[in-house]
C-alpha cells in the first residue's frame, strides 16, 4: 500500500534552527524540500570534507593484498584520512615521475649514459652535440658541413645517432630523420628517479593494504561527515529572517501525531495540509507478510511506483514468481537456490528478510514447476532410471483429472503406453481446441500445449491491469475509463488473434464484433472531448497502439522459449554426456562438465529472469496500467551514524 502523505511546514525561533532540526532529525519521519536552493560557504565546506572523506575511502581496499597484515589499532579517524590524502599524493607525484622516467628512457635509451650536463659543457666551449632518429629513405643522411656522426643503435623505430661539431653553432644536416631533444636529466638519473617512483608506489600501496583493517573506522567517519552535511544541507534551504525561521516536507499521515507531539514540546509552530496537484511527491510503500519480498525486488531494480499510482506489488509479485519458475524451469536449481538461502540466512540471522523470503518463494515455485513438468538436471528415465520416481504422475495416490492437466503442459505426451492412452482421451475430450493439440503417439512432442499457456497467462495478466485501470479512472471521475474498457475487450481480441495465427485455433465468431466495439470505445473515449483541440493527432495514432497490443500478447511468448532452451542445453549435453557413465573415470569427468554447464545453466537462467520476467511486468503489464514507475522513495531526515 502507499502511504498517504502530509505536507507539514514546520515555524520556529531563528535561534533555535540548530536545535529543531536535531529534534526532527531525531523524529525520522520528515522527508525535507527545499523552500530555497541551498547554498553558502558553510554548505560548501561541509561538501569539501565529505568528499574528502569519501576519496579517502575509496583507496582504501575492502581486503589486504596478499601478504601484507592489515593494522588493527585504528588512530583518530581524522589522522587516518590526512595520512590517506599524503598515500595520495605521494602516488600520484610517484606516477607522474614513472610516466616521465619511462617516456624519456624509452626515447632515448640507445644512448646508453647521456648527460644534458656534459653536453651542456661541450657547448660552452663550441663542441656541439645533437642527437638524431634516422629513417628509411631516397635521401640519405649527411652533413652540410665538418662534423662526426657517431652511431648507437638501432631498433624497429630507426636508427641512433649523434653527431658532433664544432663552431659557433652545429651543423646543419639533411636526410629522413627526427631530431630528438637532449634531456633535462642524464639517464642514469631518469633510471634512479623510475626506481624510486617504483619503491613509493610499492610502499604506498603496502600501506593502504594495511589500513584496509581500520576501513570501518573510516566509514564511520564518513557517516558522520555525510550526516554533518545533510544538517548543513537541510538549514540553507530553510527560509525565515531574524526572527523566525520554516522547514517544509512530507510526513506519513498515520504518524503526524508524533510530529505535533514533538511540536508542542519544543514550542514549534505546525502547518499540516494536504499535498498540492503539482507537488514533488516522495513515495513510502507499506508491505504486508505476503507483499514483504517484493521490497527486496524493487531495491535490486531500483523502481518505485509514484505516489499518485497505483501499488501493485502483490500481483507483480504473484507473476514474477511464475515468469522466474518458467524460465528457470528445473527442481533441481530451485532446491540449490533454496538451499543455499537457508544456508545463508543461518549465517546472516540480523540480516533484513526480505531478500531471504523473496529467494524462499521464488525457489519454492520453480521446485512446483519443476515437478509439475518432472524437470530434474534435464535427466530423463532412459538416462537415471531412478527419476522415474521423481515424476508424480507415476504415482497412483495423484488424483486422475490433476495427473492429466500436468502431462498436457507437459512439452511431450508420455512414454509409458498405457499412461499414454488414457491422456489422449482426456486430451480428446477438450474439444474447444483442434485436433493437432491431441498427441499422435506416446512421447509425441506437444509444444503448442505450453505456448498456450504463456497466451493464457498473458490475457490474465493484461486483463488485470486494464480492469485495475478502468477502476483507477472512474475513482478519479476521468470519463477516458471507457477507453480502457476498450482496451480490455482488445487484449482477449489479440488474444484469440495471436491463438489463430500461431497455434491455429479458429477464432470465436464473437470476436469481429468485439474488435469493433473496441474500436468505437476507443476512438470516442480516448481523447476527452475537452482536449479534442489539443490531442487530436492520438486518434489515427491509435492504429500503432492496436499492434502494440497484438505485441503485448506475443511477448509473453518468451516464456516459453527461454525456459525451453535452458532444458535444451542441460538434456543436451546430458545426451553427449551419457556414454561416459560406463566407468569411474569417466562419471568423474562427467560430472565435472556437468558441473560446469549447469552452472551456466543457471547463470543464462538468472540473465533471463533479469531481463524477460522484470520486463514483462514493468512493461507490457504497467503500460496496460499506465503506470509509469516514476516515484522516488521516502527518505526522512535521519541520523545515519547510529
Amino acid at each position: 500500500m502507499i502511504t498517504p502523505m502530509k505536507k507539514v511546514t514546520v515555524l520556529t525561533v531563528a535561534s533555535a534552527v540548530e536545535e529543531t532540526l536535531q529534534a526532527l532529525r531525531t523524529l525520522e519521519i520528515l522527508h525535507l524540500t527545499p523552500l530555497q536552493a541551498a547554498a553558502g560557504a558553510k554548505l560548501n565546506k561541509a561538501r569539501g570534507e565529505m568528499n574528502r572523506v569519501q576519496k579517502a575511502l575509496e583507496v582504501v581496499p575492502e581486503k589486504a593484498p596478499k601478504g601484507v597484515t592489515p593494522v588493527k589499532d585504528a588512530a583518530p579517524a581524522a589522522s587516518l584520512i590526512e595520512e590517506i590524502q599524503n598515500l595520495v599524493a605521494e602516488s600520484k607525484q610517484a606516477e607522474i615521475d614513472k610516466e616521465q622516467a619511462e617516456e624519456e628512457l624509452t626515447k632515448l635509451s640507445m644512448f646508453k649514459n647521456l648527460d644534458p650536463a656534459t653536453a651542456a659543457a661541450l657547448a660552452a666551449k663550441g663542441i656541439y652535440v645533437k642527437l638524431y632518429q634516422l629513417h628509411d629513405g631516397k635521401i640519405p643522411f649527411e652533413l652540410e658541413g665538418e662534423g662526426s656522426i657517431e652511431e648507437f643503435g638501432q631498433d624497429e623505430n630507426g636508427k641512433y645517432v649523434a653527431v658532433v661539431s664544432r663552431g659557433e653553432a652545429p651543423v646543419a644536416v639533411k636526410g629522413n630523420f627526427t631530431e630528438l631533444t637532449m634531456p633535462q636529466k642524464s639517464l642514469a638519473e631518469y633510471r634512479e628517479m623510475e626506481a624510486k617512483a617504483k619503491e613509493t608506489l610499492a610502499r604506498v600501496e603496502k600501506r593502504l593494504g594495511e589500513l584496509s583493517g581500520v576501513r570501518e573506522s573510516i566509514e564511520d567517519k564518513l557517516l558522520e561527515v555525510g550526516d554533518d552535511y545533510r544538517m548543513v544541507e537541510a538549514e540553507a534551504s530553510m527560509v525565515g529572517d531574524k526572527n523566525v525561521a520554516a522547514v517544509q516536507g512530507f510526513c506519513p499521515a498515520p504518524r503526524v501525531g508524533e510530529l505535533e507531539k514533538a511540536a508542542r514540546e519544543h514550542g514549534w509552530g505546525l502547518l499540516v495540509d494536504d499535498p498540492a496537484e503539482d507537488d514533488d511527491i516522495p513515495t513510502l510503500l507499506t508491505y504486508s507478510k505476503l507483499s514483504r519480498p517484493m521490497q527486496f525486488l524493487y531495491d535490486i531494480i531500483g523502481i518505485s511506483p509514484g505516489y499518485k499510482e497505483v501499488d501493485v506489488s502483490a500481483v507483480f509479485l504473484c507473476f514474477f514468481s511464475i515468469f522466474f519458475a518458467m524460465i528457470v524451469g528445473d527442481s533441481a536449481y530451485g532446491l540449490l537456490f533454496l538451499g543455499l538461502a537457508l544456508f545463508a540466512r543461518s549465517k546472516m540471522p540480523k540480516a533484513n528478510p526480505a531478500g531471504f523470503h523473496f529467494i524462499y518463494l521464488m525457489s519454492i515455485a520453480t521446485i512446483v514447476w519443476g515437478v509439475i513438468n518432472a524437470s530434474f538436471l534435464g535427466l530423463s528415465p532412459s538416462l537415471a532410471g531412478w527419476t522415474y520416481y521423481l515424476d508424480i504422475t507415476n504415482y497412483g495416490w495423484l488424483p486422475e483429472p490433476l495427473k492429466n492437466a500436468m502431462l498436457w503442459i507437459r512439452t511431450s505426451a508420455p512414454t509409458d503406453p498405457a499412461k499414454f492412452e488414457a491422456y489422449k482421451a482426456f486430451a480428446q475430450s477438450i474439444t474447444i481446441l483442434p485436433e493437432s493439440f491431441v498427441p499422435k503417439a506416446a512421447g509425441a512432442s506437444q509444444m503448442q500445449h505450453i505456448q498456450l499457456f504463456c497466451f493464457c497467462i498473458a490475457v490474465v495478466h493484461l486483463s488485470i491491469a486494464h480492469i485495475w485501470n478502468v477502476c483507477v479512472r472512474i475513482k478519479r471521475k476521468d470519463s477516458t475509463f471507457m477507453a480502457q474498457v476498450g482496451w480490455l475487450i482488445g487484449c482477449w481480441v489479440m488474444f484469440f488473434l495471436a491463438c489463430q495465427m500461431v497455434l491455429g485455433i479458429d477464432m470465436p465468431k464473437f470476436v469481429i464484433p468485439m474488435f469493433i466495439v473496441e474500436a468505437v470505445l476507443l476512438v470516442l473515449f480516448t481523447v476527452p472531448p475537452k482536449r479534442l483541440k489539443q490531442d487530436f493527432i492520438s486518434i489515427p495514432m491509435l492504429v500503432l497502439d492496436v499492434v502494440n497490443s497484438f505485441t503485448d500478447v506475443i511477448s509473453y511468448i518468451r516464456l516459453f522459449a527461454v525456459g525451453m532452451s535452458g532444458a535444451a542445453i542441460a538434456e543436451a549435453f546430458n545426451d553427449m554426456l551419457s556414454p561416459l557413465f560406463g566407468s569411474a573415470v569417466g562419471i568423474a569427468g562427467a560430472a565435472f562438465l556437468l558441473l560446469f554447464v549447469h552452472g551456466l545453466n543457471i547463470a543464462l537462467a538468472v540473465m533471463g529472469v533479469a531481463v524477460h520476467a522484470v520486463r514483462l511486468n514493468t512493461l507490457e503489464f504497467s503500460n496496460g496500467l499506465g503506470q509509469e514507475w516514476s516515484g522516488f522513495a521516502f527518505a526522512p531526515f535521519a541520523k545515519q551514524k547510529n
